[in-house]
C-alpha cells in the first residue's frame, strides 16, 4: 500500500509509557534504539526497560562501537523513575516530541571503554572511564511496523502471544541528527537507526525461547526493510515478521532466509545474506558486519549482563550493526541476534 501518514492510524496513546504495571508476573516495558552514523563510524545500542520485578526501576544500557578498533563505550544503570519522566534512566532519556514522527535522545554521564575482544570473550570489567555525551533528534522515515499486523499478515507467521519477552511490539525507522561528545571532543552525528517499544511478561516463559534474529536498515534513497524471526527450542518458528518499504510503498513480506550467529562470535567481517519476498517481488541482501556489541543472557530475562562469558548456559544476545547492500545501495542497520544453545569458546592463536 502507498503511506500518507506514517502512523498507519495506530493511536498516538500507543507511544506513551505506561504509569503503571498491569499486575501480570513480571510485566514490564521496554524501549530500544539503534542507531548508526556511517561518517564517523560510531554505532550505538541503547536499551531502557523496567526491571521486571518492580515496574518503577527502569534500567538504562549503552553499547557505543567506536570505529579503527578504538573499543567499545558501555554503561548501564538503574533508578527509579517518574513516570512523566519515562523512558529514562540515570544517564539516558527518550522524549517522544510527537507521537509516530519525532523523537528526542539524550545521553549525560560516564562510560566504561574496553576493547571489543575483551567483551567477545568475557563479562565487562571495571576499568577506564570517561564523560559521554549526546543530544539527538530522530525524525521518522518509515511507517510503524507492528508485529501483531505482520504476523497475521499472509507473508507473516507465529505470534506475538507465543513470546516469552513481551505481547505487544513495534518498530519504526528514522534518521537522526544532533551531537556527540566523546573524549572531550563534541562532533556532529547524521544518521539511520530503527527504535521499538514492547510490553507484556518478560521471562516467564524462557524455556520456549531459542533465539531470535532482528534485522533492519534505512537507505539514502527514502527506501528501507526490516525483519523479526524468533523460535523454539525445537526448531519452530514462533514469529516470522518482515517488510519492505520502496518509493512510499509499503508492504509486509515473508523472510525466505535469514542469517542466525555462527559457529563463534566475531566483532566485525562476518559475510551474511538475507532473502524477504513480498508482493513486489523477491529482495536479496548482501550484508558485512562492522560491529558486533556482545551481552551474556541472564536468567529469566533478568536484563543483559554486557560481556560474553565463555560457554553460558543461556546464551547469548548479539546486537549487532551491518552493512546491507540491496540492488546496489548500501546502508548500515541493525543485525541483532541471539542464540540460547550456543558456546562461545575463546579463539586459540
Amino acid at each position: 500500500m502507498v503511506v500518507t501518514d506514517l502512523s498507519l492510524g495506530f493511536d498516538p496513546a500507543r507511544e506513551r509509557m505506561m504509569a503503571e504495571s498491569t499486575g501480570q508476573y513480571r510485566f514490564a516495558e521496554n524501549v530500544m534504539f539503534a542507531l548508526s552514523d556511517p561518517a564517523l563510524g560510531v554505532s550505538m545500542w541503547l536499551h531502557l526497560g523496567t526491571w521486571p520485578d518492580d515496574f518503577g526501576i527502569w534500567e538504562d544500557y549503552v553499547q557505543l562501537h567506536l570505529p579503527n578498533n578504538q573499543g567499545t563505550l558501555w554503561s548501564k544503570s538503574y533508578m527509579r523513575v517518574p513516570a512523566d519522566m519515562r523512558p529514562a534512566g540515570p544517564n539516558l532519556r527518550a522524549q517522544c516530541l510527537e507521537p509516530w514522527k519525532r523523537w528526542r535522545l539524550t545521553y549525560d554521564g560516564i562510560a566504561y571503554r574496553t576493547a571489543p575482544e575483551a567483551l567477545r570473550t568475557g563479562f565487562a570489567q571495571d576499568g577506564a572511564r570517561e564523560i559521554l555525551g549526546f543530544d539527538l533528534q530522530l525524525d521518522m522515515a518509515g511507517p510503524v511496523w507492528d508485529a501483531h499486523s505482520s504476523a497475521e499478515s499472509k507473508h507473516g507467521g507465529g505470534s506475538m502471544a507465543d513470546q516469552a519477552w513481551a505481547k505487544d511490539h513495534y518498530q519504526q525507522l528514522y534518521t537522526v541528527s544532533g551531537t556527540i561528545t566523546i573524549d572531550g571532543e563534541t562532533k556532529p552525528f547524521n544518521g539511520t537507526g530503527v527504535r521499538d517499544h514492547s510490553r507484556g511478561q518478560r521471562g516467564v516463559r524462557m524455556d520456549q525461547f531459542a533465539g531470535h534474529a532482528l534485522i533492519s536498515a534505512l537507505y539514502p534513497s527514502g527506501k528501507g526493510f526490516g525483519m523479526q524471526r524468533m523460535w523454539n527450542p525445537e526448531g519452530k518458528v514462533t514469529l516470522d515478521t518482515a517488510f519492505v518499504y520502496i518509493d512510499g510503498r509499503y508492504e509486509f513480506a515473508s523472510v525466505v532466509e535469514c542469517p542466525r550467529l555462527g559457529r563463534e562470535l566475531q566483532y566485525a567481517g562476518e559475510k551474511l545474506k538475507l532473502v524477504l519476498r513480498s508482493d513486489i517481488g523477491e529482495h536479496h541482501f548482501e550484508g558485512e558486519v562492522v560491529h558486533s556489541g556482545f551481552s551474556t543472557m541472564a536468567d529469566e530475562m533478568q536484563g543483559l549482563n554486557i560481556g560474553a562469558k565463555p560457554d553460558n548456559p543461556t546464551g547469548y544476545f548479539v546486537p549487532a550493526f551491518a552493512r546491507w547492500t540491496w540492488d546496489g545501495e548500501e546502508a548500515i542497520g541493525l543485525t541483532e541476534r541471539s542464540e540460547r544453545a550456543f558456546r562461545n569458546p575463546p579463539v586459540v592463536a
